[in-house]
């Protein structure tokens, strides 16, 4: 479960965005202005929520090691 936030944060990540909007093929300066945008106004809380999502979930499970459950997800698939 710590794993799909991770990843879930990963994938809004703005560098992430911006990489998958050169793809499509908007042009670089289009791009970055979007991101540093979204950035800014959404990814900020998006990060704090996911962060805080996670402490709460380890408060509430103190047998979860995030490092650990990141390593086995990533073994397994």
């Amino acid at each position: 479960m710590v794993a799909r936030f991770l990843a879930i944060q990963h994938r809004l990540n703005p560098l992430h965005v911006y990489c998958r909007f050169l793809d499509r093929g908007l042009s670089k300066k289009l791009s970055a202005s979007i991101c540093k945008s979204y950035e800014i106004l959404i990814y900020s809380w998006i990060s704090i929520s996911i962060k805080t999502v996670l402490f709460f979930f380890r408060v509430i499970n103190t047998n979860i090691r995030i490092q650990e459950d990141v390593r086995k997800e990533k073994l397994s698939q």
